[in-house]
């Protein structure tokens, strides 16, 4: 069913493109479907946020001991050098360059407040804002807190439960709902297209590129040369042994379908002991790194550029902790990663009008961003391997 969301996605995005530029005069008379979709999708961020990253801390508890931090560590580490690292290669590439969508939910003016401001402006003050996702750092850190406090708490087992139904709950709502997306993706691209007519495909094989790059570097950088450095194994011997999951990740675009032949991998072709792989492997696979951070720091400085939004130091700060924070919580729904895309947007207070575009692409980023990830709980995972045991073939 997950292909044929995928076929029908694409096919929305080729008959959205169409009808923008054959059609460009009728193509608002379907303009309600993208905005439906749209508003849905904010009004869902908040409870998916906020139960998810809840859920998600509440069962961290189950791994014990300093292998889980160390590892949490090293997947933190690895993320924000990833964020780091993309970011300098966004800006050197430009993707965005020439290229400026008028705002529609933005007005582009900043203010400069002090520390006490910032943290009185995080508290909600507006309901439907709130609601619609206005205050979702602060919906962030409650959710983490209420986590971690049901964590220590054996008496709260009973509300944590309920709080997993309602998750459940609503990723199966979402599952249901992603099934609009084709039609909305033809929606918001035909008059996206209409309006700005065919340079925003090529502003979107230029985006795609970018993603690739970014992930074929942060490969190198965070992941092969760190197992080199620390675990001395060799560029070609890593690729040798770690390439036969790549044909998994990029056909199910799923860490948690590849996570058996993650585990076999590490187990089999490394040599890594169970006790540290059975920890480390799913843990990697539930909060989901570096991939995410090329994801976010793209999806981010990508957008910010084409709708003319500056980003200051505070708001790029904002944007790593933002993007850490919800990466480690991303929906285990198809194409979850549109739904935390339009979140993260929502919370750099950037519009959602590329978000259209985004879901029809996103098949092609969600490949290497997965095979990223996974390949990053391997490296992980000889890291730490290294550390603890020596045990490495």
């Amino acid at each position: 069913m997950k292909n044929k969301l995928t076929v029908a996605t694409f096919v929305g995005l080729i008959l959205g493109i169409a009808l923008g530029l054959w059609f460009p005069q009728s193509v608002d008379k379907i303009d309600f479907i993208g905005k439906f979709y749209i508003t849905f999708l904010k009004y869902m961020v908040v409870p998916v946020v906020f139960t998810t990253i809840a859920v998600s801390i509440y069962e961290s508890r189950d791994f014990k001991g300093s292998l889980v931090s160390s590892t949490v560590a090293l997947f933190i580490v690895m993320f924000v050098l990833t964020f780091l690292l993309s970011s300098i290669l966004i800006v050197l590439i430009n993707p965005g360059s020439g290229f400026t969508m008028e705002l529609s939910h933005w007005t582009g003016h900043t203010t400069q407040i002090g520390i006490g401001g910032v943290l009185w402006n995080l508290i909600p003050q507006n309901l439907q804002k709130f609601l619609t996702g206005g205050y979702l750092f602060f919906v962030i850190i409650l959710a983490a807190l209420v986590g971690y406090i049901f964590a220590l708490s054996n008496s709260c087992s009973a509300a944590m439960e309920v709080i997993k139904k309602i998750k459940n709950f609503l990723f199966k709502v979402l599952e249901y709902f992603m099934y609009i997306t084709p039609f909305a993706v033809c929606s918001l691209l035909s008059n996206t297209v209409a309006k700005y007519g065919a340079i925003y495909l090529g502003l979107g094989a230029k985006y795609i590129a970018t993603a690739y790059i970014c992930s074929l570097v942060a490969t190198v950088v965070v992941m092969i040369l760190p197992v080199l450095y620390f675990a001395k194994i060799s560029f070609t011997t890593f690729l040798a042994k770690v390439h036969k999951i790549w044909i998994i990740t990029v056909s199910t675009c799923s860490s948690a379908a590849t996570l058996p032949y993650t585990i076999k991998i590490c187990r089999e072709e490394f040599g890594i002991p169970e006790k540290i792989t059975d920890v480390v492997v799913p843990l990697g696979c539930t909060i989901h790194m570096c991939g995410g951070a090329v994801s976010f720091s793209l999806l981010g400085l990508f957008c910010a550029q084409i709708f003319g939004v500056e980003i200051t130091f505070g708001k790029y700060l904002l944007m790593l902790v933002s993007a850490l924070l919800i990466n480690m919580a991303a929906p285990g729904i198809p194409n979850g990663g549109i739904v935390i895309g339009a979140t993260y947007l929502e919370i750099l207070g950037v519009p959602l009008d590329f978000i259209g575009f985004y879901s029809g692409i996103y098949k092609l980023l969600d490949m290497v961003y997965t095979t990223l990830n996974v390949t990053g709980d391997v490296t992980a995972n000889v890291i730490i391997a290294k550390q603890n045991s020596g045990g490495i073939i």
